[in-house]
């Protein structure tokens, strides 16, 4: 019987005591649109494009790179990435890359990879 009475005491000592507790996150929506930003931009080709209208809103470049040699190594798909969101913070909807470059011992880096490309904006068609 003593044990039937411990259980809503205990749960009502948990519940009140946990009132005053306040909790942070990262999780905003400011930072949903952050990380799912690079989704909102497609990787084109320019022949892709050619039977469409689109503009072209500028230049877009983006850097992974490995400061320390411990750290993990720079490579072209978190440059992409990074390329990606660029493009979308200019209003682009796809992006033609030109071209990634690897450099080893830059100075900044030990390896670097750089990435280049347009930022297109393709109007939705219906």
């Amino acid at each position: 019987m003593k044990m039937f009475m411990f259980w809503p005491t205990f749960t009502a000592c948990l519940l009140t005591a946990c009132s005053s507790v306040s909790f942070d996150s990262n999780l905003n929506p400011h930072n949903f649109s952050e990380y799912f930003k690079p989704s909102q931009v497609e990787t084109v080709t320019y022949a892709e494009l050619a039977d469409k209208t689109y503009s072209v809103l500028g230049a877009v470049h983006a850097l992974s790179c490995q400061q320390n040699a411990d750290d993990f190594p720079a490579n072209a798909a978190d440059a992409r990435t990074e390329l990606k969101r660029k493009a979308a913070d200019m209003g682009a909807n796809a992006l033609v890359i030109h071209q990634c470059v690897r450099a080893e011992d830059t100075g900044a880096c030990t390896l670097s990879v750089t990435c280049y490309g347009d930022a297109i904006y393709v109007p939705e068609r219906k």
